[in-house]
């Protein structure tokens, strides 16, 4: 092979020979990388002190989104990195073992995310179709720490994997950034073992979760719509609160369980790409892209609640105009403040 088609190879790529070394590629996938921490670093601290201030905001769910927005924090935290990795052309600056933290965090946080996601849906199928007694017997302070700690807990144990033997995390020469050392030779498997491991199950229970939440909130409308009866804003209003009731049906419930169900079509289709171009080899000069798109995620979830989530639009607005004391149901730790 002449020196040229070797350039070629290295540049373009053949599924075996690629190396991400277009220093126009890199740089531009380096600053959105930035870009989409300052933004999500931004959104994600404006969820966390939303529900701070306001006890409004301070439900059983909002537990997990705000778990959720941690996770993106960390997730945004190692774009610097990346982005450091993919500027400097003469490979990675610094000692590897941050490169393997950074990897290790970053596959950590986007495990947790999906957890998340799936406890999320999980929440608001119990909060929809049960009982409110029920719904309190399962989403008591205890448990709801203990899957807390789970989404982080679950993540980094198959993280540790590369302690015993299986794949590493550090800088890929191929990619040019901090994820597996793609020349260690179990890497395919830490990347097969991780995939089947985390995804598959939240996945599955993400879409059956809301998809039984579609049939129960189409088949109660029809209900109510045979009586003459809307559903109406409050589930106080339409619902006796017995402890044999649902624990909130309502147009505001529906409204936030809709915003939620945003929030995973966006993890989703962020995710997709990625996941596409694993499966179609030889796809590796498309990798580094689709996995900035991954990043995105990060960013977007903030916005979907301050366009949609009717409870964090509020709030969420009175913080952006500084007007404090409008904040709806303030926190005691708002009152110290002002």
């Amino acid at each position: 092979m002449t020196t040229t088609a070797m350039m070629e190879t290295t540049t373009q790529g053949d599924g075996r020979n690629f190396r991400f070394e277009d220093p126009v590629q890199r740089i531009i996938i380096g600053f959105v990388y930035s870009l989409v921490a300052v933004v999500g670093f931004a959104g994600n601290s404006m969820v966390i002190l939303a529900v701070v201030l306001s006890r409004k905001l301070q439900t059983r769910t909002n537990a997990f989104v705000v778990n959720l927005a941690v996770a993106d924090l960390v997730t945004c935290s190692t774009a610097p990195f990346t982005t450091l990795a993919l500027f400097s052309m003469n490979g990675w600056p610094l000692p590897l073992i941050v490169c393997s933290v950074i990897a290790g965090l970053f596959y950590t946080s986007l495990a947790c995310s999906i957890m998340n996601l799936a406890l999320i849906a999980i929440n608001r199928f119990v909060l929809i179709t049960k009982s409110s007694k029920t719904y309190r017997s399962i989403y008591t302070p205890k448990k709801i720490a203990a899957m807390l700690v789970f989404t982080w807990g679950y993540p980094a144990l198959v993280c540790c994997f590369p302690l015993f033997g299986i794949g590493r995390w550090g800088y890929s020469e191929k990619y040019k950034t901090c994820t597996q050392d793609t020349s260690y030779e179990t890497s395919d498997l830490l990347s097969l073992l991780g995939s089947v491991i985390v995804y598959p199950i939240p996945l599955i229970i993400l879409f059956v979760c809301y998809f039984k939440i579609y049939r129960h909130i189409t088949g109660h409308m029809k209900k109510l719509s045979g009586k003459g009866v809307e559903l109406a804003d409050t589930a106080n209003s339409t619902i006796a609160s017995t402890g044999n009731s649902p624990a909130s049906f309502s147009k505001r419930q529906v409204e936030i369980t809709k915003n939620l169900f945003y929030v995973v079509c966006a993890f989703v289709l962020c995710l997709a790409p990625y996941a596409i171009a694993l499966m179609i080899p030889p796809s590796d000069p498309v990798i580094p892209w689709t996995a900035m798109i991954i990043i995105f995620n990060s960013a977007i979830n903030p916005i979907i609640y301050g366009a949609k989530h009717p409870h964090f639009k509020e709030v969420f607005r009175h913080m952006l105009r500084c007007r404090y004391h409008m904040i709806p149901e303030p926190s005691g730790c708002l009152h110290k403040i002002r």
